[in-house]
Protein backbone atom coordinates (compact mmCIF):
# COMPACT_ATOMS: atom_id res chain seq x y z
CA UNK A 1 0.00 0.00 0.00
CA UNK A 2 1.24 3.20 -0.78
CA UNK A 3 2.57 5.13 1.63
CA UNK A 4 0.76 8.45 1.28
CA UNK A 5 -2.64 6.36 1.34
CA UNK A 6 -4.62 7.18 4.45
CA UNK A 7 -5.82 3.11 5.50
CA UNK A 8 -8.96 3.12 7.60
CA UNK A 9 -9.45 -0.36 7.42
CA UNK A 10 -5.77 -1.69 9.08
CA UNK A 11 -6.90 -5.26 10.69
CA UNK A 12 -4.86 -5.78 13.96
CA UNK A 13 -2.67 -8.72 12.04
CA UNK A 14 -0.82 -7.67 8.81
CA UNK A 15 -3.62 -8.79 6.69
CA UNK A 16 -4.57 -6.42 4.05
CA UNK A 17 -7.37 -4.26 4.68
CA UNK A 18 -10.55 -4.84 2.80
CA UNK A 19 -10.56 -1.38 1.41
CA UNK A 20 -8.70 2.22 1.99
CA UNK A 21 -9.77 6.20 0.99
CA UNK A 22 -7.57 7.83 -0.77
CA UNK A 23 -7.30 11.69 -0.26
CA UNK A 24 -7.57 13.62 -3.87
CA UNK A 25 -4.88 15.49 -2.29
CA UNK A 26 -2.49 12.22 -2.62
CA UNK A 27 -3.48 11.50 -6.16
CA UNK A 28 0.10 13.09 -7.34
CA UNK A 29 1.84 10.42 -5.49
CA UNK A 30 -0.06 7.52 -6.46
CA UNK A 31 -1.47 8.42 -10.39
CA UNK A 32 1.32 10.63 -10.87
CA UNK A 33 0.26 13.27 -13.61
CA UNK A 34 3.24 13.35 -16.09
CA UNK A 35 1.17 10.27 -17.51
CA UNK A 36 3.81 7.56 -15.95
CA UNK A 37 1.86 4.29 -16.12
CA UNK A 38 0.41 2.86 -12.47
CA UNK A 39 -0.63 -0.95 -12.91
CA UNK A 40 -3.46 -1.13 -10.25
CA UNK A 41 -2.65 -4.21 -8.03
CA UNK A 42 -6.13 -3.54 -6.07
CA UNK A 43 -9.26 -2.67 -7.66
CA UNK A 44 -11.28 0.40 -6.82
CA UNK A 45 -13.95 3.08 -7.56
CA UNK A 46 -13.30 7.11 -8.36
CA UNK A 47 -16.00 9.46 -8.43
CA UNK A 48 -15.68 13.00 -10.16
CA UNK A 49 -17.36 15.11 -7.91
CA UNK A 50 -16.67 18.33 -9.11
CA UNK A 51 -14.26 19.75 -12.27
CA UNK A 52 -13.53 18.55 -15.10
CA UNK A 53 -10.39 16.46 -16.54
CA UNK A 54 -10.15 13.00 -18.19
CA UNK A 55 -7.93 9.80 -17.03
CA UNK A 56 -6.60 7.45 -19.14
CA UNK A 57 -7.26 3.71 -19.01
CA UNK A 58 -5.68 1.26 -20.82
CA UNK A 59 -4.80 2.98 -23.74
CA UNK A 60 -8.15 4.69 -23.43
CA UNK A 61 -9.12 7.88 -22.75
CA UNK A 62 -12.09 9.06 -20.93
CA UNK A 63 -13.55 12.82 -19.92
CA UNK A 64 -14.27 13.38 -17.07
CA UNK A 65 -17.46 15.28 -15.37
CA UNK A 66 -19.16 15.88 -12.20
CA UNK A 67 -20.73 12.57 -11.57
CA UNK A 68 -18.32 10.33 -13.48
CA UNK A 69 -17.52 6.80 -11.89
CA UNK A 70 -14.36 5.42 -13.16
CA UNK A 71 -14.03 1.57 -12.21
CA UNK A 72 -10.31 -0.24 -11.80
CA UNK A 73 -9.76 -3.63 -11.31
CA UNK A 74 -6.51 -5.88 -10.59
CA UNK A 75 -3.45 -5.34 -13.21
CA UNK A 76 -5.90 -1.99 -14.94
CA UNK A 77 -3.06 -0.08 -16.47
CA UNK A 78 -3.46 3.98 -15.54
CA UNK A 79 -1.80 5.82 -18.27
CA UNK A 80 -2.59 9.80 -17.55
CA UNK A 81 -4.29 11.42 -15.39
CA UNK A 82 -5.52 15.12 -15.95
CA UNK A 83 -7.73 17.47 -13.31
CA UNK A 84 -8.52 21.04 -13.45
CA UNK A 85 -7.78 23.55 -10.61
CA UNK A 86 -11.52 22.98 -9.02
CA UNK A 87 -11.55 19.59 -9.57
CA UNK A 88 -12.90 17.16 -6.36
CA UNK A 89 -13.60 13.52 -6.35
CA UNK A 90 -13.76 10.62 -3.90
CA UNK A 91 -11.53 7.30 -4.41
CA UNK A 92 -11.76 4.24 -2.72
CA UNK A 93 -9.32 1.50 -3.03
CA UNK A 94 -10.62 -2.27 -2.33
CA UNK A 95 -8.53 -4.97 -2.34
CA UNK A 96 -9.87 -7.65 -3.68
CA UNK A 97 -11.15 -8.34 -7.56
CA UNK A 98 -14.54 -7.56 -6.56
CA UNK A 99 -17.95 -7.30 -8.26
CA UNK A 100 -17.13 -10.91 -10.20
CA UNK A 101 -18.30 -13.75 -7.86
CA UNK A 102 -21.50 -11.53 -7.06
CA UNK A 103 -24.77 -14.10 -6.16
CA UNK A 104 -27.10 -12.29 -8.71
CA UNK A 105 -27.85 -13.05 -12.24
CA UNK A 106 -26.08 -11.96 -14.69
CA UNK A 107 -22.91 -11.32 -13.06
CA UNK A 108 -20.54 -12.35 -15.08
CA UNK A 109 -21.40 -10.38 -18.19
CA UNK A 110 -21.91 -7.62 -15.63
CA UNK A 111 -18.41 -7.89 -14.19
CA UNK A 112 -17.04 -8.27 -18.34
CA UNK A 113 -19.00 -5.20 -19.16
CA UNK A 114 -17.60 -2.94 -16.25
CA UNK A 115 -14.06 -4.21 -17.50
CA UNK A 116 -14.45 -3.16 -21.17
CA UNK A 117 -16.39 0.25 -20.04
CA UNK A 118 -14.88 1.45 -16.72
CA UNK A 119 -16.38 4.79 -17.07
CA UNK A 120 -20.35 5.59 -16.30
CA UNK A 121 -22.06 8.94 -15.68
CA UNK A 122 -23.88 8.53 -12.93
CA UNK A 123 -27.58 10.05 -12.29
CA UNK A 124 -28.18 12.71 -9.28
CA UNK A 125 -29.96 9.85 -7.12
CA UNK A 126 -27.29 7.12 -8.22
CA UNK A 127 -24.50 9.54 -7.12
CA UNK A 128 -26.45 10.18 -3.74
CA UNK A 129 -26.51 6.25 -3.10
CA UNK A 130 -23.31 5.22 -3.49
CA UNK A 131 -21.60 7.94 -1.99
CA UNK A 132 -24.16 6.92 1.22
CA UNK A 133 -22.87 3.50 1.01
CA UNK A 134 -19.23 4.83 1.33
CA UNK A 135 -19.56 7.24 3.93
CA UNK A 136 -21.50 4.54 5.64
CA UNK A 137 -18.34 1.84 5.11
CA UNK A 138 -15.97 4.43 6.56
CA UNK A 139 -18.53 5.02 9.43
CA UNK A 140 -18.50 2.10 10.00
CA UNK A 141 -14.72 1.14 9.71
CA UNK A 142 -14.07 3.83 11.76
CA UNK A 143 -15.41 1.94 15.49
CA UNK A 144 -11.72 -0.37 15.45
CA UNK A 145 -12.90 -1.63 18.78
CA UNK A 146 -15.48 -3.10 17.38
CA UNK A 147 -15.35 -7.44 17.95
CA UNK A 148 -17.35 -7.94 14.32
CA UNK A 149 -16.05 -4.97 12.70
CA UNK A 150 -14.14 -6.66 9.84
CA UNK A 151 -17.27 -8.90 9.28
CA UNK A 152 -19.28 -6.01 8.83
CA UNK A 153 -17.17 -4.49 6.57
CA UNK A 154 -17.68 -7.41 3.73
CA UNK A 155 -20.98 -6.82 4.17
CA UNK A 156 -20.75 -3.29 3.34
CA UNK A 157 -18.15 -3.89 0.31
CA UNK A 158 -20.95 -6.08 -1.25
CA UNK A 159 -23.65 -3.53 -0.83
CA UNK A 160 -21.35 -1.05 -2.80
CA UNK A 161 -20.95 -3.99 -5.16
CA UNK A 162 -24.11 -4.90 -5.44
CA UNK A 163 -25.30 -0.95 -5.95
CA UNK A 164 -22.51 -0.45 -8.38
CA UNK A 165 -23.82 -3.96 -10.16
CA UNK A 166 -27.40 -2.21 -10.61
CA UNK A 167 -25.81 1.16 -12.21
CA UNK A 168 -24.06 -1.16 -14.83
CA UNK A 169 -27.47 -3.07 -15.57
CA UNK A 170 -29.55 -0.19 -16.02
CA UNK A 171 -27.16 2.71 -18.34
CA UNK A 172 -24.95 3.08 -21.03
CA UNK A 173 -20.93 3.87 -20.19
CA UNK A 174 -18.95 6.67 -21.62
CA UNK A 175 -18.02 6.87 -24.74
CA UNK A 176 -13.97 6.19 -25.56
CA UNK A 177 -12.40 8.79 -27.44
CA UNK A 178 -9.87 7.69 -30.72
CA UNK A 179 -6.38 7.64 -30.46
CA UNK A 180 -3.81 8.29 -32.77
CA UNK A 181 -1.32 5.86 -33.84
CA UNK A 182 1.31 7.65 -33.16
CA UNK A 183 -0.39 8.38 -29.11
CA UNK A 184 -1.15 4.33 -28.87
CA UNK A 185 2.85 3.85 -29.75
CA UNK A 186 3.64 6.18 -27.22
CA UNK A 187 0.79 4.73 -24.05
CA UNK A 188 2.17 1.25 -25.04
CA UNK A 189 5.52 2.51 -24.53
CA UNK A 190 4.36 3.76 -21.13
CA UNK A 191 3.02 0.40 -20.85
CA UNK A 192 6.40 -1.27 -21.03
CA UNK A 193 8.31 0.66 -18.96
CA UNK A 194 5.83 -0.29 -16.15
CA UNK A 195 6.65 -3.95 -16.79
CA UNK A 196 9.69 -4.09 -18.54
CA UNK A 197 11.62 -1.45 -16.41
CA UNK A 198 13.63 -3.97 -14.52
CA UNK A 199 14.85 -5.81 -17.64
CA UNK A 200 16.80 -3.28 -19.58
CA UNK A 201 17.20 0.66 -19.68
CA UNK A 202 17.78 0.88 -23.36
CA UNK A 203 15.87 2.62 -25.86
CA UNK A 204 16.82 -0.23 -27.96
CA UNK A 205 15.30 -2.88 -26.03
CA UNK A 206 11.66 -1.03 -26.04
CA UNK A 207 11.81 0.22 -30.34
CA UNK A 208 12.15 -3.66 -30.67
CA UNK A 209 9.28 -4.67 -28.75
CA UNK A 210 7.44 -2.05 -30.63
CA UNK A 211 8.22 -2.62 -33.77
CA UNK A 212 9.86 0.70 -34.57
CA UNK A 213 13.33 1.94 -34.54
CA UNK A 214 14.96 3.86 -31.71
CA UNK A 215 14.72 6.89 -34.04
CA UNK A 216 11.42 6.65 -34.47
CA UNK A 217 10.38 5.80 -30.45
CA UNK A 218 12.47 9.34 -29.43
CA UNK A 219 10.69 11.06 -32.40
CA UNK A 220 6.97 10.27 -31.25
CA UNK A 221 7.68 10.98 -27.39
CA UNK A 222 9.24 14.09 -28.03
CA UNK A 223 6.57 14.91 -30.17
CA UNK A 224 3.64 14.21 -27.50
CA UNK A 225 5.19 14.50 -24.14
CA UNK A 226 8.35 16.59 -24.79
CA UNK A 227 10.60 14.07 -23.20
CA UNK A 228 12.75 11.64 -25.46
CA UNK A 229 12.30 8.27 -25.02
CA UNK A 230 15.79 7.49 -22.79
CA UNK A 231 14.61 10.77 -20.62
CA UNK A 232 11.14 8.75 -20.23
CA UNK A 233 13.63 5.34 -19.41
CA UNK A 234 15.44 7.50 -16.61
CA UNK A 235 12.26 9.06 -15.18
CA UNK A 236 10.65 5.72 -14.58
CA UNK A 237 13.52 3.95 -12.90
CA UNK A 238 14.23 6.54 -10.73
CA UNK A 239 10.90 6.78 -10.01
CA UNK A 240 10.40 3.16 -9.05
CA UNK A 241 13.76 3.20 -7.08
CA UNK A 242 12.06 5.89 -4.95
CA UNK A 243 8.98 4.12 -4.42
CA UNK A 244 11.14 1.14 -3.41
CA UNK A 245 13.30 3.42 -0.96
CA UNK A 246 10.53 4.66 0.69
CA UNK A 247 7.84 2.55 1.21
CA UNK A 248 9.53 -0.74 1.56
CA UNK A 249 12.64 -2.11 3.80
CA UNK A 250 14.61 -3.32 1.01
CA UNK A 251 18.55 -2.30 1.75
CA UNK A 252 20.25 -0.53 -1.10
CA UNK A 253 21.79 -3.50 -2.12
CA UNK A 254 18.60 -5.31 -2.86
CA UNK A 255 17.13 -2.25 -4.63
CA UNK A 256 19.59 -2.01 -7.24
CA UNK A 257 19.34 -5.72 -7.37
CA UNK A 258 15.36 -5.72 -8.03
CA UNK A 259 16.38 -2.86 -10.49
CA UNK A 260 18.43 -4.99 -12.11
CA UNK A 261 21.78 -2.64 -11.54
CA UNK A 262 25.11 -4.45 -12.41
CA UNK A 263 26.11 -3.49 -8.53
CA UNK A 264 24.92 -1.23 -5.49
CA UNK A 265 27.64 1.27 -6.56
CA UNK A 266 27.06 1.50 -10.12
CA UNK A 267 23.29 2.12 -8.96
CA UNK A 268 24.49 4.93 -5.99
CA UNK A 269 26.22 6.68 -8.89
CA UNK A 270 23.11 6.48 -11.11
CA UNK A 271 20.54 7.72 -8.18
CA UNK A 272 22.95 10.21 -7.12
CA UNK A 273 23.64 11.43 -10.97
CA UNK A 274 19.34 12.08 -11.61
CA UNK A 275 18.24 13.11 -7.93
CA UNK A 276 21.26 14.79 -6.46
CA UNK A 277 21.22 12.67 -3.56
CA UNK A 278 22.33 9.12 -2.35
CA UNK A 279 19.80 6.85 -1.94
CA UNK A 280 20.88 6.34 1.46
CA UNK A 281 20.16 10.08 1.62
CA UNK A 282 17.26 9.99 0.20
CA UNK A 283 15.53 7.55 2.31
CA UNK A 284 16.93 9.12 5.30
CA UNK A 285 14.80 12.44 3.85
CA UNK A 286 12.10 10.73 3.48
CA UNK A 287 11.75 9.56 7.52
Amino acid sequence: MNHNEKSYSQCESSTTPLFTYIDSKEYDAIINENNVPRIFGRGGIFICIKGEGYVIINEHKYQLSPGTLCIAFPGTIIQGFKRGEDFESYTLRIATNFLRDLNIPDASSIHMMMRENPCMVLEPEQLSGILDICHMMQQKDSRTLHPFREHINAQMLQLLCLELAGVYAQHIPVKREPCSRQDMTFRRFLSLLTTDITISREVQYYADKLNITPKYLTIITRQISGRSAANWITHSVILNAKALLSTTQLTVQQVSAKLNFPNPSFFGQYFLRHTGMTPKEFRRSKL
